[in-house]
């Protein structure tokens, strides 16, 4: 065979010299060399530079990638903006007018920048776990279709006959059973919808861990804008769509705008921004794996994103702003574990026992703590109740008030003409002893359960007590016990003589003395 010949060029080898260059050059590709065009091997090329976790710290700013191929190759692993980088986020001016006509400004002028900010490598680096994302997204899904009302029949429930429609013999068609079965015009579904609640349980971990990964692909996407306020002077909408459009770009078809609440958004914000398409507001508290996967562009104010930063740092923690304090194990608690362990084993019913055990324990589903709590809590049903006895239908001391309630301040009234004693002077307590024994407004009850005692200071409580003993004590004083006779009668006015005062009797229950 004659080898054909090209015009300016070499000619062809041979059939078995083509066939060992192939080999030759396979040979070299795979021990890592690479042959010339002449079929000569050559040095191979350096190895472009790969990041590593390693790497210098270099700032990187959104958009701005590590090397691709390692990005792609350790997806799971290795952060968009590579290791040990500085993550900084410039801050722009969100509200430019022109000062002359006070028009905004061209969307073609590009944004002003006014400051810049750096954000932690543990929100805004993380390693984009697309498995995670996925199991967040459904979940938010679910949570908001909530229960479900729908309500279809199965075919033992649809209404209407079992009974073989028509015969099949000698008509020419095909057979037919139940008019009600799935597929026919009367039938019903074979897979019915039933209500059901499409909102499952999720770890809050992992919604916490995916929050993070977005935040990082928009910052590696560089879809992430952040500005100084959204406090702006007017509340025309086409005003507000220029300020967003010089930001964002003429080719954004979403966007998530996020605030903190009243000092970096107000009223013209709101009602230029309540009619464009796909573009929501939301609070930092509103801020998802949901809406960061909806919504293409983010533009968040400098508040904003100092306190989503903060409540993600923070998480979790309690109700009273305190890290979480993990309870301290006893000094064997290694033993223990172990010598427990072992004795489950050595039992001759080692079955029962591991199943009495497993029954007593569950995994817990809180992030802090044990990992396993008892699974039935003691104090589960445990209530605060007031079982005093005086209130209970079947005591007797019901209706009583009890020891503390006895002397109490609204026990106490004031009378408009309070005694005023001077104990210190002889006279003023002589004057006081007549005034007990002549009057009768000066009545004390000395019950506990009626102790009323008609004075205006808490001095004269004591003053009076001291009179009403040297009273009692004296002959012809002028006492009485209310407990004993609740009813008793002065007998006379005040104009009456001790002459014509007539003694009064009484039973054997009544007052002691005589008036």
């Amino acid at each position: 065979m004659i080898p054909s010949l090209r015009v300016g060029a070499a000619p062809s080898p041979p059939q078995p010299a083509r066939l060992i260059a192939v080999i030759v050059n396979r040979f070299c590709t795979t021990a890592g060399f690479t042959v010339s065009a002449s079929g000569v091997p050559m040095a191979p090329p350096e190895p472009e530079p790969g990041a590593s976790i390693h790497d210098p710290p270099v700032v990187r700013r959104p958009g701005d990638l590590a090397d691709l191929r390692t990005v792609l190759r350790n997806w799971w692993s290795f952060p968009a903006v590579g290791f040990n980088a500085v993550l900084e986020m410039p801050v722009y001016k969100f509200e430019v007018t022109c000062p002359v006509s006070g028009e905004p400004t061209s969307s073609d002028d590009p944004p002003e920048e006014i400051g810049s900010i750096i954000v932690p490598n543990s929100i805004f680096a993380e390693p984009i776990r697309k498995d995670i994302l996925y199991f967040t997204y459904w979940w938010h899904r679910g949570c908001m279709a909530g229960y479900q009302q729908d309500m279809q029949l199965f075919k033992w429930e649809w209404p209407g006959s079992n009974k073989k429609a028509r015969s099949h013999k000698n008509i020419g068609k095909s057979r037919m059973g139940r008019r009600k079965a799935p597929g026919k015009y009367d039938g019903v579904f074979s897979i019915p919808q039933r209500p059901r609640e499409w909102r499952q349980g999720e770890l809050k971990r992992r919604v916490w861990k995916s929050l993070k990964m977005m935040l990082s692909a928009k910052f590696a996407q560089g879809e992430i804008t952040v500005v100084d306020s959204f406090n702006v002077g007017t509340h025309k909408t086409r005003h507000v769509a220029a300020h967003l459009r010089r930001l964002l770009g003429r080719h954004c078809n979403s966007a998530l705008l996020v605030h903190v609440g009243t000092s970096d958004v107000n009223d013209n914000f709101r009602w230029g921004t309540a009619h464009i398409a796909q573009v929501r507001r939301e609070d930092v508290e509103g801020v998802s794996t949901y809406n960061l996967l909806k919504y293409r562009q983010i533009v968040i104010t400098e508040q904003a994103l100092h306190k989503l930063i903060a409540e993600i740092n923070n998480y979790p923690k309690k109700a009273s702003s305190r890290v979480i304090t993990f309870a301290a194990t006893s000094e064997n608690f290694r033993e223990e574990w172990a010598a427990k362990k072992q004795r489950l084993k050595d039992s001759e019913l080692r079955q029962r026992d591991y199943f009495m055990e497993f029954k007593k324990w569950k995994w817990s589903q809180k992030l802090y703590g044990a990992l396993k709590v008892p699974r039935f809590d003691p104090l589960a049903g445990f209530r605060v109740k007031d079982f005093s006895i005086l209130e209970h239908p079947y005591s007797e001391m019901r209706g009583q008030r009890a020891k503390w309630q006895k002397f109490e301040q609204q026990e106490v009234y004031y009378d408009d003409e309070p005694i005023e004693t001077d104990f210190n002077d002889p006279a003023d307590v002589e004057e006081t002893r007549c005034m007990l024994e002549h009057s009768e407004a000066a009545v004390i009850d000395l019950s506990v359960r009626n102790s009323e005692i008609f004075l205006q200071h808490r001095k004269d409580v004591q003053s009076l007590g001291e009179a009403m003993w040297s009273a009692k004590n004296t002959p012809n004083s002028y006492f009485v016990d209310l407990n004993d006779s609740p009813n008793y009668d002065f007998g006379g006015d005040d104009g009456d003589s001790e002459d014509e005062q007539e003694p009064q009797a009484f039973d054997d229950e009544g007052v002691h003395g005589q008036l």
